[in-house]
């Protein structure tokens, strides 16, 4: 029996924006903690040397991110921030796209980019964000772009992304049960096989991504029944820095200390968090699967992108490395130099400029479609 997801009135009765009056005067000093680590850096950053990250830019706003989720609480950050789907709304209509919103069986929303009825594939995508923090208008951008550059090679692919329900208003499996749901509405209410889907996701969307391959092949009864028949296989993953182990204690994370947005602060706190104080699970943790584990997987074949400056840099390799021994044809893993964590994704922030991991994105996407 799966577990019952949470209803729209349970969701709706723990707002994200509901803060004490403390935690709201508390963000006066943390944003001016925050600027002061900003100033610091800015003054400093020049000479960072070869701990900190490749470029100035990386290095500043590395620090500043890093310093924002130590300082700010992950209820403060949900509240200053904006839920995606009224991100999403406010992008849509700047880019001149008409909204269009999906509610699932849990009460969790999802929204189409693209048309989903020319559409060859639909990408089924899952945002990261330490499964605490929500979507944010860099993804759209990056994934619009690849959208793009997709039509412009005759391939037409739509993307629906799931706002799943934050850590703490839901833990572990939830976000899962909602990726399971967001599957199960493409194949069951649009009628699209198997082969016609995509799942996308960075950082803890990849690990959502990973979660949701087990499940399909070995099915966990904490989960909805994933709408698929015998011999049904995705027919890609796309994983931007997939976050497969809770483990910090690898070379990478002291190694990528000052050059990463992320850090071993963050990690343990987001996923000690999330797991609530349940064991340890493949479902969660895709590294801590055995080789095996990964044998006949049901997806025709996997791309995962990294950065080399990031701290989750050394357990991806591991993953990939595991995977790869029993798939040695069945993934595609490129590692962009002197990048950071979902670097083609907040690149967009300030750049122009295309990141290694964006390039093998765009490129391995059309050769496979």
């Amino acid at each position: 029996m799966a577990i019952a997801p949470p209803t729209p009135g349970q969701l709706a009765s723990t707002p994200i924006s509901q803060l004490s009056l403390l935690e709201k005067l508390d963000l006066f000093p943390g944003v001016l903690s925050v600027l002061g680590t900003a100033f610091y850096t800015a003054a400093t950053g020049p000479f960072r040397g070869e701990s900190g990250a490749y470029t100035y830019g990386q290095h500043l706003s590395a620090a500043i991110i890093r310093k924002l989720v130590k300082r700010l609480s992950t209820r403060q950050l949900q509240y200053i921030g904006e839920p995606f789907s009224k991100i999403y709304e406010k992008w849509a209509r700047s880019n001149g796209i008409q909204p269009e919103f999906v509610t699932l069986k849990s009460g969790c929303k999802a929204f189409w980019m693209g048309d989903k009825e020319k559409a060859k594939h639909i990408v089924v995508y899952f945002h990261g964000g330490g499964f605490s923090l929500d979507g944010d208008d860099i993804h759209l951008k990056f994934w619009h772009g690849v959208q793009k550059a997709l039509e412009e090679g005759g391939e037409h692919v739509a993307f629906f992304f799931l706002e799943y329900t934050l850590v703490p208003h839901a833990t572990y499996p939830t976000q899962i049960v909602q990726a399971v749901e967001a599957v199960n509405y493409v194949r069951t209410e649009l009628q699209r096989p198997a082969s016609d889907i995509i799942l996308g996701g960075d950082s803890a969307g990849g690990n959502m991504c990973l979660a949701v391959l087990s499940h399909a092949m070995h099915p966990n009864n904490e989960l909805p029944d994933l709408a698929f028949g015998e011999g049904d296989k995705f027919k890609a993953i796309v994983l931007v820095a997939p976050w497969t182990t809770f483990r910090v204690d690898w070379p990478s994370s002291e190694r990528c200390k000052y050059k990463d947005i992320v850090s071993t602060y963050a990690a343990q706190m987001w996923s000690n968090d999330y797991m609530a104080g349940r064991p340890q699970t493949p479902y969660a943790e895709a590294l801590e699967a055995s080789a095996d584990w990964w044998k006949d997987p049901r997806v025709e074949h996997v791309l995962c992108v990294a950065g080399g400056d990031e701290m989750l840099i050394d357990s991806i390799d591991a993953w990939v490395e595991k995977y790869k021994s029993v798939n040695p044809d069945g993934i595609t893993y490129v590692v962009g130099a002197h990048e950071n964590h979902i670097e083609p994704i907040t690149n967009t922030r300030w750049s122009t400029a295309e990141t290694e991991q964006g390039k093998a994105i765009k490129s391995w996407l059309k050769a496979k479609l």
